[in-house]
């Protein structure tokens, strides 16, 4: 049965950028909507684009409130749609469930509207792609894979595009980086393909515990076909029951591959790609064969592509390419053809990204790792491949992890830590090459007087950056600025 958004009346909570996509949407739809958001200084945007345009300026100056929430308010009202980066145990939560009011995320409504009403108009194939770290590096890799492909895809959530403007493209596929807090408030997704990247510590400061973390990451398989499993990781596979079971909605690929991919497990109508970095005769694994001796990619067995053409850096990008492969594959798109594409994927600002070579210095722009799981991650994937020291950056909000888990990793891999931020003194807990600063133009200032040709100045915090930035991406600006301008270099010189 179809679902039809002018049967329900809806408030929309918060109205950040997902917040102000679900009401242009439900506007356009011809919904009975209004809105509040928590933030007691809050202004309507300056610049709105569209042609709901109008109606969204009627809209914020007539239909929001940033005041405290009476029952009154929820009166007629049956579905608030709640946006992520507002807890569920806010007070204006529980009022609303204490109306009979049901809570729900933009994630719930793209699910219960991507129905097929006809064959003209087909539900859209959708994807889901999870974890602590690399959510997005995989999403966006998937998306640019899958379209080079021929398979014409869009990737949305968590990545920045609302889902409901991916609802209303052209796209066959979407692909979608779900976080912790969509899915606390997504029940009915229907998934292709789901997986879980990898779980460490992170926002425990909204979920309280890492078992709470954990069984919102798993909400990915409650509706999913099939699984791309990390066969080394911790809290990464789904339950045995929780996958559905696909008899009557088995994808091309399936059918097609079946016979003839052992990698695929059969579980009933269950099906898990497993991957790793080990060596395995089934899913993808690191192999190497005889022509050249050189460590590859395999994909049951047979080799994909040499490690050393692979320009993204670290081993943790080969994890993630192999789940964007499992992924793929699901889609229709074997790992044969879409690993020819893996040349042309420019991976995603502040991701272990090369801003600076100076003096045979490397400066590393890892921004995006905002957990002590990511930082780790670096770490690993980067040390092991450079002659000289690694010199890191870290610091700012640690959300209540436990920074001395961090400390074996700074003691293999790191020569000396400069922190910053709001948690800085946790690292000098945690490792005794520790040197506390006041800002990022310290910290480089000082890693540049450490630093020796042939070594590595790596920015990768564990830490969120609200402390002292508007977000990771300003940090990583600014880290970026800081290098040139200590350098005299001009920020649109090429490296």
């Amino acid at each position: 049965m179809s679902y039809n958004v002018r049967e329900h009346s809806y408030v929309v909570g918060g109205l950040g950028m997902t917040g102000q996509a679900c009401v242009r949407f439900l506007l356009q739809k011809q919904a009975t909507v209004k809105a509040f958001d928590t933030r007691a200084n809050f202004t309507a945007p300056a610049d709105l684009n569209g042609d709901l345009e109008p109606d969204m300026q009627a809209f914020m100056a007539e239909k929001v409130t940033c005041n405290a929430l009476s029952a009154d308010f929820f009166d007629g009202v049956d579905t608030l749609v709640l946006s992520p980066g507002l807890a569920l145990n806010i007070e204006q939560v529980s009022l609303a469930k204490t109306c009979g009011v049901e809570v729900i995320g933009d994630v719930e409504l793209f699910a219960r509207l991507n129905i097929s009403n006809s064959s003209n108009t087909p539900a859209k194939r959708v994807v889901g792609i999870t974890g602590s770290n690399g959510k997005t590096t995989v999403t966006l890799l998937v998306n640019h894979l899958l379209n080079a492909c021929g398979v014409k895809s869009i990737e949305a959530g968590n990545v920045g595009r609302p889902v409901l403007e991916a609802l209303e493209s052209d796209a066959d596929v979407v692909v979608m980086e779900l976080s912790s807090f969509q899915l606390e408030t997504t029940s009915s997704l229907v998934l292709e393909a789901a997986t879980i990247l990898n779980i460490s510590d992170d926002h425990l400061d909204r979920h309280g515990t890492l078992e709470a973390y954990v069984d919102a990451k798993h909400r990915i398989f409650d509706n999913a076909k099939s699984a791309i499993v990390w066969r080394d990781g911790e809290f990464v596979a789904p339950d045995e029951h929780l996958l559905v079971e696909a008899n009557d909605n088995l994808s091309p690929v399936s059918d097609t591959y079946l016979s003839e991919t052992p990698h695929i497990e059969k579980q009933g109508a269950q099906y898990i790609i497993e991957y790793g970095l080990g060596e395995s005769s089934s899913g993808f694994s690191i192999a190497t064969f005889e022509d050249d001796g050189k460590p590859c990619i395999a994909f049951n067995g047979e080799k994909l592509i040499a490690l050393s053409d692979i320009h993204l850096a670290g081993m943790h990008n080969v994890l993630n390419i192999m789940a964007a492969l499992g992924i793929c594959l699901k889609l229709g798109v074997t790992p044969q053809a879409a690993v020819k594409y893996l040349h042309s994927f420019k991976s995603a600002p502040h991701r272990c990204v090369e801003i600076a070579r100076v003096n045979n210095v490397r400066y590393i722009d890892d921004s995006k790792a905002t957990n002590i799981g990511a930082t780790i991650a670096a770490l690993e994937g980067i040390g092991p491949t450079i002659d000289g020291k690694l010199i890191l950056i870290a610091g700012g909000d640690a959300k209540g992890a436990d920074m001395a888990s961090l400390a074996p990793y700074l003691n293999q891999h790191v020569f000396h830590v400069f922190a910053l931020g709001k948690d800085a003194h946790l690292f000098e807990e945690s490792f005794a090459h520790t040197t506390r600063v006041a800002t990022m133009k310290d910290a480089v200032k000082a890693a540049i007087r450490v630093a020796a040709p042939g070594d590595t100045v790596l920015l990768s915090p564990a830490c969120a950056s609200l402390d002292m930035f508007k977000n990771y991406m300003h940090r990583g600006d600014t880290f970026k600025q800081d290098v040139y301008d200590l350098h005299n270099m001009s920020l649109e010189a090429v490296l």
